[in-house]
């Protein structure tokens, strides 16, 4: 056998017995879920690939979709992201990673979900007033790198507050997320062997509940995904999703992407996007495009008009800047 394969096969070993761990779990009875939104995930580049971005996570986004991503991470990532759903629904994402050598990564995240302005009824349909919502998760990750392989960890806190006159507080753990991540294929490219074919799996928000809000169920993410170096750089990219929760709603999800990026020259690219996400109930289309300059980047995606359970109706669009160096 190859070493090639070799590698290959000691990469997923490792991958399935996770997906084995985490499997066998009681499902979430109910409507439970207590922040739906922890799944909008973060960065304008994840977001134009469909969200298809659980094996290639590589930058301070990984503390949302994949902490092992922070392994390969550079040595000082920032990243911020905003999103408008609607008129009065906002979806803010900020984070920064630093490596510590040898001893790997470490990465701060915070994200926050808004609602103004929110119109409030009694139990006779009576008009009360207007509140205002806010929801945010404030996260610490590590990520390491084991030759091919990543591991990565993170730990999350939730905060929610809800009111008209006064702001009701309540609080709790958003669980804890394990992820792994492998890197496979190498080849000479830019004077110097890349790994072409990457791999990931995640399991996400183990243990997490918010009070008497209720639970966040826990997701099982597995991803792929293949370089093509053809001069300019071709990225494919594939998700499959699993929430464990007893709802009449599909928990299972399929993501995919594509994207091509042109390298103008070592200090400069420009990327174009495209993805789907797609389970039994809802399908969605994604776009994106994005420039890269010395390391500063401002990437743009936009999701098509279907109706969902957090923005409604109508086109949302997601805007990041990020920096690594």
């Amino acid at each position: 056998m190859s070493i090639t394969k070799q590698r290959l096969l000691c990469g997923v070993i490792p991958v399935l017995l996770l997906i084995l761990a985490v499997s066998p779990v009681c499902y979430a009875e109910g409507e439970v879920n207590a922040m739906p939104h922890l799944r909008l995930g973060a960065g304008a580049r994840s977001i134009g690939l469909g969200g298809a971005y659980t094996a290639i996570a590589e930058d301070a986004t990984a503390t949302v979709w994949n902490p092992a991503g922070l392994g390969s991470a550079a040595d000082l990532s920032l990243n911020f992201s905003t999103q408008r759903l609607s008129l009065d629904r906002t979806h803010n994402f900020i984070a920064i990673t630093k490596m510590l050598g040898s001893y790997g990564s470490i990465g701060l995240a915070a994200t926050n979900f808004g609602v103004s302005d929110y119109n409030l009824y009694d139990a006779k349909g009576e008009y009360g007033g207007k509140a205002d919502y806010s929801s945010n998760a404030y996260s610490l990750s590590y990520g390491i790198a084991v030759g091919n392989f990543n591991l990565g960890l993170t730990g999350r806190m939730l905060a929610d507050n809800f009111g008209v006159d006064s702001v009701e507080n309540q609080s709790g753990f958003g669980g804890v997320d394990i992820g792994l991540m492998g890197h496979a294929l190498h080849i000479d490219a830019n004077e110097e062997q890349v790994p072409t074919f990457h791999y990931g799996v995640v399991a996400k928000y183990l243990g997490a509940s918010l009070g008497e809000a209720g639970t966040v169920p826990m997701v099982v993410d597995v991803g792929v995904a293949y370089d093509l170096y053809m001069g300019n750089v071709v990225t494919f990219s594939a998700d499959i999703e699993q929430e464990f929760v007893n709802l009449e709603e599909s928990a299972f999800s399929m993501r995919g992407g594509v994207e091509y990026t042109i390298v103008t020259n070592k200090s400069t690219e420009f990327a174009i996007r495209a993805g789907v996400r797609a389970s039994r109930d809802v399908q969605n289309l994604f776009g994106g495009l994005g420039i890269n300059i010395a390391g500063l980047q401002l990437d743009y995606a936009i999701q098509d008009g279907m109706a969902s359970e957090i923005n409604g109706v109508g086109s949302t669009h997601y805007v990041s800047v990020s920096y690594e160096f």
